[in-house]
């Protein structure tokens, strides 16, 4: 009986066990399951990341989901072959961990889990630098923070032999970081801040207003397209959905942790909704105004700020970090606005600094009893900072370094303005999408095209081709945008003011690279002409070019399914360009503005208001552009400048090799009257010259000789820049002179002026034979200016002269002709 008893008993034991053994397997498959499961939850915020960055850009989307989708490839391979080792290798210090590449462990599912984790850091750094940055730059950084830079951290932190591992019990700077807001926020946010800072703002994003800087993002993104608001609010529920396994899965189980996974999960939901909704309050009474974009951004700061401490502490605690990382958030948003750095999707902000304050957070609003800290609280504070300090200079200190190697070896730049070009498709020979938000528009049209056309249609036709392959194919280099072509006018897009002048001053020299069709020039406005030195400034189709910066709005052609744009600036660029002459590149005060930090004189540098200090007529020379820009005065344009306004001020810039280029007036109606606005010694202040074209007149001490050598055609008018001195006598302090062609066919015509309107003389040369005339102005007995005045048999028009003087001044018209004419001296002594 007793033994029967005891074989019962035996029997029931073994039972027992083996149902508790069945348990344990079944509690680890649940618990391998619970972290499979946080893993493709954490993975699948890869999907988050990339609608947030699409929501949050102003274009270049296709370069933002190229880099999210690679990055998850890159960030595999790299992990595999070095980082696993480096963050959790068997023959470790308190450093780095040691292991041979394509290290697995026998248990896979950490390796995953960790894999996650690193995916998102250098995700983060993608943000940051969204929108600008070549994809051969960010490729070559991801692989070296997946490999480097995160492992060596994650080794500090989480590793059992790390010397911030809570679990090392002879780690000296034991680091409370649950899920990651140091291992990961920190590490990526901080990189994030160097990338951002090495390559430089996208163009156009800050503006200044009243002295104070704006980034213009936080007022694009209302402007954008709903679909792309949608995109941004998607993005941003799929990572909090995503940040549950995130926080959760760093349980590790859920077996005989579910009372710490429900704590987890709510402190998580908690420090969202309060960041969410101190976001939108704090936006409304900063700007009286709903904003969601920072209502988006405010939910992520309060996740990240709790990803530290989520088990840690009460879910006041937790409210108490999604309240301050909101501010953290925004005002070193503000922050990063007032010194330019730009960061398009807040990836420092929210990641880098509400990471450091998640740390913080965590020390001191934690429960010693949840947490185990093996220090006391006041120390365990200190850990926590200490801890995170040496995360941000590890990080940000080689983030930096690295950067600025691959900026090197990339010669010298790691940045591209319209990433659309390194992503099209091989059908598309340019991009759809055109730049947004503060865009330069660019308009060019052909010199006396009717004329080129009527001699010979089969060349024009011809030569037209070759005129739109130069336009076109220096449009990605210079990182522009084609927006529509109509028979020989242009129009082009560009995100930056210096790569629109970079783009007019190459094409203006390939234009006399190219072998036109022979002839073309014939025609006098296709010509040849070389300079003293022999070099050609003339030759073949003269491309007249405008261009002006402003915000226009922009839409989608239904038809031609391309960026189009509409609005007051594209009319301001448009009357820009048509003002000037073939082969004249003019430019408007709102695109100069952004070319300034290029002028050559630093030790005198422009005024910041237009006309920036400039002097009417004189050169000043922006090396690094190759070219100079010299002010030309104010100018009314039709629809653009008030009835009652004083004009617009124009430049015009000159490519270095081409300053010999000589130009007719410019091209204006009655409506759009040349305004005596320049400094005193040059234009008369404040008059108007009715219906006078005024070109620029070098201010020069020494005149230089505007003559040269015309092949294949006949000769042309070489005279039309005459150099003038302006100190020439304090009472004659208000001049200019401009010479354009006509077609009055008078012998001889006399127009009296006045301080309001210059006298005009026109005169035939004797025979219409090819007659040379030496022009000479005095003033008060003292000589103006000399230039030569040639004129050819068979060139229709006559060269029309205009010189201004205060009234009552003197004036003598001394003329000589090379034939042996008599020498005639006319006084006019009231004009």
């Amino acid at each position: 009986m007793t033994t029967n008893l005891t074989e019962a008993v035996q029997d029931l034991n073994s039972q027992v066990a083996g149902a508790t053994a069945l348990a344990e397997g079944i509690g680890s498959d649940v618990d391998a399951f619970f972290m499979l499961v946080a893993a493709f939850m954490v993975f699948s915020m890869q999907a988050g990341f990339a609608l947030v960055e699409a929501g949050s850009i102003v274009s270049n989307l296709r370069s933002i989901l190229m880099k999210n989708v690679l990055d998850v490839c890159l960030c595999t391979l790299s992990w595999w072959i070095v980082g696993f080792g480096l963050a959790r290798g068997r023959l470790s210090n308190a450093f780095i961990g040691i292991e041979h590449p394509f290290y697995l462990p026998e248990a896979t599912i950490p390796w995953y889990f960790d894999l996650s984790f690193v995916a998102t850091s250098a995700t983060i750094v993608s943000g940051a630098m969204a929108e600008r940055t070549k994809f051969v730059c960010y490729v070559v950084f991801t692989i070296i923070i997946s490999g480097g830079i995160y492992p060596v951290v994650c080794h500090w932190v989480w590793d059992g032999k790390g010397f911030m591992a809570v679990s090392n019990p002879d780690a000296p700077l034991p680091l409370l970081d649950f899920a990651g807001c140091g291992v990961v926020h920190m590490v990526g946010g901080f990189a994030g801040l160097a990338g951002a800072y090495i390559v430089g703002p996208r163009p156009g994003i800050f503006l200044q207003k009243t002295k104070m800087l704006h980034k213009k993002d936080a007022f694009v993104h209302d402007r954008l397209l709903a679909s792309q608001k949608l995109w941004a609010v998607i993005g941003t529920l799929i990572l909090w959905v995503g940040w549950y396994g995130f926080n959760c899965g760093s349980v590790g189980a859920i077996v005989h942790s579910v009372d710490v996974v429900g704590r987890v999960a709510l402190n998580t939901t908690v420090a969202a909704i309060v960041g969410a909704v101190t976001g939108s309050i704090a936006v409304y009474v900063h700007r009286r105004i709903f904003v969601i974009d920072v209502v988006l951004m405010g939910i992520l700061a309060g996740l990240v700020s709790v990803t530290a401490g989520a088990p840690y502490m009460a879910s006041w605690g937790a409210a108490i970090c999604g309240f301050v990382g909101f501010f953290v958030y925004y005002g070193v948003d503000l922050l990063l606005q007032r010194f330019e750095i730009d960061d398009p999707v807040s990836a420092f902000p929210i990641h880098g600094c509400c990471g450091f304050w998640g740390l913080l957070a965590t020390g001191l609003l934690q429960f010693p009893s949840l947490s185990g800290a093996p220090k006391s609280y006041g120390v365990q504070v200190l850990m926590q900072l200490i801890g995170g300090l040496i995360i941000a200079v590890w990080s940000l200190g080689l983030a930096t370094v690295c950067f600025l190697i691959i900026r090197k070896a990339l010669g010298g730049s790691v940045r591209i303005v319209n990433a659309e070009h390194e992503f099209m498709e091989e059908e598309e020979e340019y991009p759809r999408i055109g730049p947004k938000g503060i865009v330069t528009l660019l308009f060019t049209d052909i010199q006396s095209s009717t004329a080129l056309w009527e001699a010979d249609e089969d060349a024009m036709s011809e030569a037209l081709i070759l005129h739109d392959h130069c336009l076109r194919s220096n449009l990605k280099t210079h990182n522009g945008f084609e927006v529509k072509t109509e028979g020989d006018a242009f129009m082009a897009a560009f995100g930056s003011a210096v790569d629109a002048a970079n783009y007019c001053c190459t094409v203006q020299h390939q234009l006399l690279a190219i072998k036109w069709p022979k002839q073309i020039y014939s025609v006098l406005a296709a010509g040849v002409q070389d300079d003293d030195n022999g070099h050609v400034i003339w030759k073949g189709l003269r491309v007249r070019m405008g261009f002006h910066t402003g915000e226009p709005n922009d839409k989608e052609n239904p038809v031609t399914n391309r960026t189009d744009y509409f609005g007051r600036d594209v009319n301001y660029a448009a009357r820009v360009s048509g003002i000037a002459a073939g082969g004249q590149l003019l430019i408007s005060s709102a695109s100069l503005v952004h070319m300034l930090q290029h002028y050559s004189d630093l030790e005198d540098p422009l005024d910041p208001e237009p006309p920036f200090g400039m002097e009417f007529g004189k050169h000043y020379e922006f090396a690094d552009m190759n070219c100079w820009i010299e002010y030309i005065g104010q100018y009314k344009l039709k629809g653009i400048t008030a009835a009652d306004g004083d004009g617009e001020h124009l430049y015009q810039i000159i490519p270095f090799g081409l300053q010999a280029r000589m130009f007719g007036g410019l091209r204006l109606d009655p409506t759009e009257r040349a305004t005596a606005n320049a400094p005193s010694g040059q234009l008369a202040t404040g008059r108007e010259v009715a219906g006078v074209p005024m070109v620029r007149v070098s201010t020069s001490s020494s005149p230089r000789s505007a003559r040269g050598s015309v092949r294949g055609s006949p000769r042309l008018n070489a005279s039309p820049r005459a150099p003038v001195r302006p100190a020439l006598n304090a009472r004659s302090n208000r001049l200019a002179a401009s010479m354009i062609y006509s077609d009055i066919e008078d012998e001889e015509m006399h127009k009296p002026g006045t301080p309001e309107s210059p006298a005009a003389f026109a005169r035939m040369p004797e025979g219409g034979g090819c007659t040379e005339r030496v022009q000479e102005w005095r003033v008060h007995g003292q000589p103006l200016q000399g230039w030569k005045v040639e004129k050819l048999e068979g060139v229709r028009g006559i060269q029309l002269t205009f010189v201004w003087v205060p009234e009552g001044d003197a004036v003598e018209e001394r003329c000589a002709h090379t034939d042996g004419g008599d020498r005639t001296s006319i006084d006019r002594s009231r004009w």
